[in-house]
C-alpha cells in the first residue's frame, strides 16, 4: 500500500517545460521585466522633474538591462542549440491559431467570472499566452535597434518615441501575463512548470487538454483497485 501511494505520487506531475526551455524563457523574461519596471520610474517619477535625485543610476541600471536583454538570450541559445527542436515546436506551436484559440479569447473573460463557462481544448498554449509570444517575437528585435539608437543624438528622439510606443502596448500583455503566473488561483500553479519543469498532472490535463492528450495520457497510471476489492478479486470472491 505505501508503494502504491508512493507510485501514485510520483505519477501526478508531468514535465512542461524541459531545462533548455526554462533557461530561455528567464533570460528574457528576468532583464525585461527588470527594464520595464526601470522605465517606469523613468517615466513617472523622473520625466516630470530630472533633478530627482539617483536618476542616473536608474537610467544605468535600464540600460545594463537592455544589454542583458541582448547578450543573455544569445548566450543561452548557444548553450541550447542542441536542443533546438523543441523550441522551433514552440514557435510553431505560437504562430498556428485554431477557431478554438479564437473562442478561447472571447470566451476567456466570462469564464474568470463563471465556473458554467466552458473554455475551449487548448494545445501547449493557451491562446493568450500565443499571443504574448507573437508580440515578444515581434517586438523584441525593435526594442533592441530603438534602444542601441537611443544611444546615439541624432536618433535619440525617434527612437524614444518608438520605443515608449511598443511598452504601452506591451504593458496589458505584461500585467496580464503576471497577474495570471501570479495572483489568479487557477492559472499560478503552472509557474512551478518554469521553475522546476513540472506541474500537476491533472491540472495540465483541464488547461492544456490537446497538449496533455498528444504528450502525456498514454503515460496515465492505470486505475488501482482498493486494497479490499483487490483481496476480494485474488480470493475469488464478489
Amino acid at each position: 500500500m505505501a508503494q502504491s501511494k508512493m507510485a501514485q505520487s510520483s505519477d501526478s506531475k508531468i514535465l512542461r517545460f524541459a531545462k533548455s526551455e526554462r533557461m530561455l524563457h528567464w533570460a528574457i523574461a528576468g532583464p525585461f521585466l527588470f527594464s520595464f519596471a526601470t522605465s517606469l520610474v523613468l517615466v513617472l517619477v523622473y520625466n516630470p522633474d530630472h533633478t530627482r535625485p539617483f536618476r542616473a543610476l536608474v537610467s544605468g541600471c535600464h540600460r545594463a538591462s537592455g544589454i542583458a536583454l541582448v547578450v543573455l538570450p544569445m548566450l543561452v541559445t548557444l548553450k541550447i542549440r542542441g536542443d533546438l527542436r523543441v523550441h522551433l515546436y514552440n514557435i510553431r506551436q505560437a504562430w498556428v491559431w485554431l477557431l478554438d484559440d479564437i473562442k478561447w479569447l472571447f470566451l476567456m473573460g466570462a469564464a474568470a467570472l463563471s465556473d458554467r463557462v466552458q473554455l475551449p481544448e487548448q494545445g501547449k498554449f493557451n491562446a493568450a499566452e500565443k499571443l504574448n509570444f507573437m508580440v515578444l517575437m515581434v517586438t523584441y528585435p525593435l526594442y533592441v535597434i530603438t534602444g542601441t539608437l537611443m544611444w546615439f543624438r541624432h536618433f535619440a528622439i525617434i527612437a524614444w518615441i518608438l520605443h515608449c510606443f511598443m511598452a504601452l502596448l506591451a504593458t496589458p500583455l505584461i500585467l496580464g501575463h503576471l497577474y495570471m503566473a501570479l495572483i489568479n488561483p487557477g492559472s499560478r500553479t503552472g509557474l512551478q512548470g518554469m521553475i522546476s519543469g513540472y506541474v500537476d498532472r491533472q491540472w495540465a490535463k483541464h488547461h492544456y487538454r490537446r497538449w496533455y492528450r498528444e504528450h502525456h495520457e498514454h503515460t496515465e497510471a492505470p486505475e488501482v483497485a482498493p486494497p479490499v476489492e483487490a483481496e476480494k478479486a485474488e480470493a475469488g470472491g464478489v
